[in-house]
């Protein structure tokens, strides 16, 4: 491989054929060329397949896990635990860079490639509309990782992430800047909105794309932006799609973040890894913030034979989640909060808590919201965002845009800080990869 490419050698003359059970495994049976339908779907599956799990490692970043120091793996994830980026132990479980990049690379094949082979049919042009999604959606989980939050005010000249937009092995990837990665990123939406054929996927197939998820994506990209009437329009057209949620009062009820929930959006990335889920206990912080009667608290945690609570979230393939109608909701609360519109904010958040409480908590939590001030109305939102989507990969991205504050984790009787504003909440190119590209 050259110094200076980002992606290390792939398929191009050969793809993976595969094929879906009930619980989304996708599974390799064969190879062929890509000139078919069938062949640039295989290609795609593969690209949803070859993404990383890298939101389960964000996840020991935050207030919402303790290491286990008795883990059989706790070498590879200890210096994630500590924010130790800067030199890391060589067993230390690489953040997600190349792996992001070779999905995109897939992508970008079936962008370049597929409608003058294939044809330009409507089951080609959905294909298409993923492959131009993913592309976008992994430039954006790029960006989110390495690089600052987007500020209008800076982003032209705000440090981003290499753009990879092309099939070219000798291609040279520099950063570029923050707005220009985002420009990229809604000039592959629109060309997505444009072939886009299917409205909601099947549940066999939820983990791939879908306009719901299209409006699921926007609504999330426009709030990290500080876009919020755009954020609240994108969240109204997915759930003017489907609105429903779980309702956890029901013994019945399936995890929300079950691919077969009713809320379920898309349901493709792997955000509890079994290494992470098996070598961690939820942290005191977090659980804190349940208060009696939020019927979250055991659908998402248990206690485990020696009285540590661990999660349920993760550790199998139905539970992968990208979008769901929860954080829709709750994307309109915090853009009407982030607006002034107090009171229909309060809507939003009722709605949700109604489902989620017993009926004496959200009575309790109705009060509360009757007499909270404006400024105190964000931070309950965010509070709910940290109750709702624990363990689902979005809190490292919640704290870094919002007060980036103090984390104390405790490893071996000493305590380690990431400091309030701590540069390292943006998180440094992966050393193997500036040893591999100058360019970086």
């Amino acid at each position: 491989m050259k110094k200076n490419l980002i992606y290390i050698g792939l398929l191009v003359g050969g793809l993976l054929t595969t094929s879906c059970n009930k619980y989304l495994d996708i599974q390799p049976v064969g190879t062929v060329v890509p000139t078919t339908e069938a062949d640039f779907r295989a290609l795609m599956v593969s690209a949803y397949q070859v993404y990383p799990a890298h939101k389960s490692f964000l996840n020991l970043r935050t207030d919402e896990l303790l290491l286990d120091e008795t883990s059989t793996d706790l070498a590879a994830l200890k210096d994630l635990y500590l924010w130790n980026d800067q030199n890391p132990d060589r067993t230390t479980q690489p953040m997600a860079w190349e792996t992001i990049y070779k999905s995109i690379f897939y992508a970008n094949h079936i962008i370049a490639e597929a409608k003058g082979k294939a044809g330009d049919t409507d089951g080609v042009k959905q294909i298409r509309a993923e492959a131009y999604l993913l592309r976008a959606y992994a430039h954006f989980e790029l960006l989110n990782t390495y690089a600052d939050n987007y500020n209008p005010a800076t982003a032209a000249a705000d440090r981003g992430v290499p753009l990879s937009i092309k099939v070219d092995l000798e291609q040279l990837f520099t950063p570029a800047t923050v707005e220009k990665v985002y420009e990229q990123i809604l000039t592959d939406m629109k060309e997505a909105s444009d072939l886009l054929q299917i409205i909601d996927q099947a549940t066999a197939v939820k983990y791939r794309f879908s306009r719901r998820a299209y409006e699921a994506f926007e609504a999330r990209l426009r709030l990290y932006r500080g876009e919020w009437e755009l954020a609240a329009k994108a969240a109204d057209r997915g759930l003017a799609i489907n609105a429903d949620l779980e309702d956890l009062k029901d013994v019945s009820s399936k995890l929300p973040n079950d691919f077969e929930s009713e809320e379920m959006i898309q349901a493709w990335e792997e955000v509890g890894k079994p290494n992470v889920s098996g070598s961690t206990f939820i942290s005191p912080v977090l659980l804190a913030k349940y208060e009696e009667g939020d019927l979250r608290f055991a659908r998402y945690f248990e206690k485990r034979w020696d009285d540590n609570i661990v999660s349920k979230k993760g550790g199998n393939n139905r539970l992968n989640v990208t979008f769901r109608n929860a954080e829709l909701y709750l994307i309109k609360a915090e853009a009407a909060a982030r607006l002034g519109k107090s009171t229909q904010a309060k809507q939003e958040l009722t709605t949700l808590l109604k489902n989620r409480l017993t009926a004496a908590t959200f009575a309790a939590a109705q009060t509360k919201l009757s007499t909270i001030t404006d400024k105190d109305l964000i931070s309950f939102i965010i509070e709910e965002r940290a109750k709702e989507f624990a363990l689902e990969g979005l809190r490292w991205y919640d704290l870094k845009r919002t007060t980036r504050p103090e984390i104390v984790h405790r490893y071996q009787s000493k305590d380690y800080f990431l400091n309030q504003n701590d540069p390292r909440y943006v998180i440094r190119y992966p050393k193997e990869a500036i040893s591999n590209n100058p360019e970086l």
